[in-house]
């Protein structure tokens, strides 16, 4: 048997949640209308309202909502799976006590005509539920683990908008609209995703987010620090081959007697340790140094491996020497 999608897991889990008063219940309904309701207003006769939706959990929280708000059982039809069609559709229709339902969740106005917007506050219980509606009516999800986005599909560009308001509201997440054919509320964060979903009740589906969420994260995290520990050891292990080199030519040009007893310590202890750090090579010298004065001692062994020593002053070159400096400690 197939697994059923992670919208269809979010569904049923906020199809169990219990009602907890009737202004939560007037904007799940309101929501689940503005969603996956029609409206059909045929030749002057009463409006019929109806609900359809291809998820058996959504359509027995409708039946239930519209049953214990007004006392009227809709009438349900069940269109079979056929031809190209996956799974079963179901249908909810109010049939006589359409107009009065409408009426008060300010589907139509007092001429029975269509309302453009929703008649609900940008907080409180009454959004939470409006918001939890409409994702139980026109809500996609994404599976945790791929790319993050969740939208809800609208009839009206101007419920489109309220929706999204009340999703920024409740959720203190970024929500757009989209514009590119029917018009729906999109969230393409993961962060933003697992908000809404703890905003409106699914508290598993929340710990499945984010638990992936946070999985990836340190994932990254961990990808990024091996990539630096070896972007780093790199750069180490090409300077410390670049000073052996140096250290080599230093005494091919000038021999072991031809440098002053701490350029001998350094180069004989960077030629027996070609990957040890500064700080690792300073404490092999008796006494141990800093980093800083192994640096200056390299730096100057590179600078007699590269150039001959300057002039001492009787017309002959440092080769012919030791290299001394005059003052300081190298």
């Amino acid at each position: 048997m197939q697994a059923p999608s992670f919208t269809e897991v979010v569904r049923q889990e906020l199809s169990r949640l219990p009602f907890d008063d009737d202004v939560q219940l007037r904007g799940e309904l309101v929501g689940l209308l503005r969603t996956a309701g029609q409206l059909t207003l045929s030749g002057g006769g009463p409006p019929v309202v109806s609900v359809t939706t291809g998820s058996g959990a959504v359509a027995r929280r409708v039946h239930r909502l519209v049953t214990t708000r007004y006392g009227v059982r809709p009438e349900l039809k069940v269109r079979a799976r056929s031809g190209v069609q996956h799974a079963p559709r179901y249908a909810l229709v109010l049939g006589a006590d359409s107009r009065r339902v409408a009426a008060d969740l300010a589907i139509i106005d007092a001429e029975g005509r269509l309302r453009r917007t929703m008649d609900v506050a940008p907080g409180g219980v009454e959004a939470v539920a409006t918001v939890r509606g409409a994702l139980l009516g026109g809500g996609s999800v994404s599976r945790p683990g791929r790319e993050p986005h969740l939208e809800i599909g609208v009839a009206e560009p101007a419920v489109a908008a309220q929706l999204a308001e009340l999703v920024r509201v409740v959720a203190a997440t970024s929500a757009s609209v989209s514009s590119s054919g029917r018009p729906r509320v999109v969230v393409k964060s993961g962060e933003g995703i697992a908000a809404v979903l703890a905003a409106v009740g699914a508290t598993s589906a929340y710990l499945e987010v984010e638990e992936r969420r946070l999985r990836r994260h340190v994932r990254a995290e961990a990808n990024r620090l091996a990539n630096a520990d070896s972007a780093n050891l790199r750069r180490t292990i090409e300077a410390s081959s670049a000073q052996v080199r140096s250290v080599e030519r230093a005494i091919a040009r000038h021999g072991w007697d031809g440098l002053e007893e701490p350029l001998r310590e350094v180069a004989l202890v960077r030629l027996a340790n070609p990957q040890a750090s500064l700080a690792e090579l300073g404490s092999l010298l008796d006494p141990p140094v800093g980093k800083s004065a192994i640096h200056r001692r390299l730096a100057r062994l590179e600078q007699l491996a590269d150039h001959d020593a300057q002039d001492d002053g009787h017309g002959r070159r440092g080769g012919d020497g030791p290299v001394t400096r005059p003052h300081g400690r190298w």
